[in-house]
C-alpha cells in the first residue's frame, strides 16, 4: 500500500510504499561496472535469504523466552483503551530494548519505522510477521532510497480510519543512547495524539557490546512490561516550548528505564551512559512527573485530544 511523503518546505508529495514493497522499488542508480553489478546480485540473493529465515528464527526464541519465564505485562493492557478512546498513539522507547520490540508488542499492531538499507529490509520482514505496519526511512548507503518519514506518518495517522499506534525507538540506530530525538514529538503535535512511554525488561539479559547495550533476554527469566502516560503536546505550542516537552521526556523515559533496573536488577545505579550527576526524581509512590495540566490523566484530556477515526 503506498503512504506520501510530503516535502514541508515545497509542499511535493512523493509516493513511496511501505515495508517490504519498498523493496521492490528499483533503484535510480545502476552500477556500470559488470563486477559491481554481480556483487550488487550477490547482496540482494543473501540479505533475502536472512530476511526469510531470521523471522522464524527470531519468533521462535521470543516464543521459548516468553514461555519458559515470568512475564508482568502492563503496558498493553494499558495501550488498548487508549486506542479506543483516541484512535491513535505515540510510544517512545530506548533503543537498548529494541530486540524484542517487535514480539512484546504485537497485541497492539504497531506502526513503526526501519531502516532503508539492508539492515532495514531483514528488520522489516521481522515486524511484519509481527503484524507491524513499517515505514521506511533513515540512514542509507543509496541517496535514492532516503526520504523524509515523519511527514508520511503524520498523513496515514491523521487519514486512517481505524486505530493507529506508533512505536519508536527515539535515541535512533545510532544514538547517543538514553537522548531523545524529538521526531516523533513533532507527529504527535501534529495528530494531537497521546504519548506513552514503555520499556520492556529483563532480569537475565545478554548485553552486547554496542553503542546502545542491546539486552537479549535469556529463558526462563522474569520480564516486565511498563507503559507511563499519557503526556500531551499542544497543536499550538511554538519550536521553543516542543523542546521544553522533548527535554521532560527525555528524563521521564530516563526514569522509567532506571524504575525498570531497580525493580528486576535490585540496582539504584544508573545505567552506563546515563547524563553525569543523574539522579532519580520519581518517588516510590509516584510514577511520572507531569509538564501539561492533563498529563498523567488518562480519563481527563486536554478539550483538543484526539478523537477515533480520520482527522486534519
Amino acid at each position: 500500500m503506498p503512504t506520501s511523503s510530503v516535502d514541508a518546505a515545497r509542499g511535493s508529495v512523493e509516493v513511496a510504499p511501505l515495508g517490504s514493497a519498498f523493496d521492490a522499488v528499483p533503484s535510480t542508480r545502476r552500477a556500470k561496472r559488470p563486477w559491481r553489478r554481480l556483487r550488487g546480485w550477490l547482496t540482494w540473493h543473501l540479505v533475502g535469504l536472512v530476511a526469510a529465515v531470521w523471522p522464524i528464527v527470531y519468533m521462535a526464541y521470543c516464543w521459548l523466552v516468553w514461555h519458559t519465564s515470568r512475564v508482568v505485562d502492563g503496558a498493553n493492557p494499558t495501550l488498548a483503551p487508549v486506542l479506543a478512546r483516541h484512535g491513535r498513539a505515540v510510544c517512545l522507547l530506548w533503543h537498548q530494548e529494541v530486540f524484542t520490540v517487535a514480539w512484546a508488542y504485537r497485541p497492539t499492531r504497531p506502526h513503526t519505522l526501519a531502516s532503508a538499507g539492508d539492515l532495514g529490509r531483514v528488520v522489516t520482514r521481522m515486524l511484519e510477521r509481527c503484524g507491524y505496519v513499517v515505514f521506511r526511512g533513515g540512514s542509507s548507503s543509496r541517496a535514492s532510497r532516503r526520504r523524509a518519514v515523519l511527514p508520511a506518518m503524520i498523513r496515514r495517522m491523521r487519514d486512517q480510519a481505524g486505530p493507529v499506534l506508533y512505536g519508536v525507538t527515539v535515541d535512533g540506530s545510532r544514538g547517543p543512547a538514553y537522548r531523545l530525538k524529538g521526531g516523533m514529538l513533532a507527529v504527535a503535535r501534529a495528530c494531537r495524539a497521546p504519548v506513552y512511554l514503555v520499556r520492556t525488561w529483563y532480569h537475565r539479559r545478554v548485553e552486547l557490546p554496542t553503542w546502545d547495550r542491546t539486552a537479549i533476554p535469556l529463558p526462563f527469566n522474569q520480564v516486565e512490561l511498563l507503559a507511563v502516560g499519557p503526556y500531551w503536546i499542544p497543536p499550538d505550542c511554538t519550536a521553543a516550548e516542543l523542546e521544553q516537552h522533548r527535554e521532560h521526556l527525555e528524563r521521564e523515559l530516563q526514569e522509567l528505564c532506571a524504575l525498570s533496573r531497580r525493580r528486576l536488577d535490585g540496582t539504584d545505579a544508573p545505567p552506563p551512559g546515563f547524563p553525569e550527576g543523574w539522579r532519580p526524581r520519581w518517588t516510590a509512590d509516584r510514577r511520572g512527573l507531569p509538564f501539561d495540566p492533563h498529563d498523567l490523566r488518562p480519563d481527563d484530556p486536554p478539550p483538543w485530544a484526539s478523537a477515533p477515526g480520520p482527522q486534519r
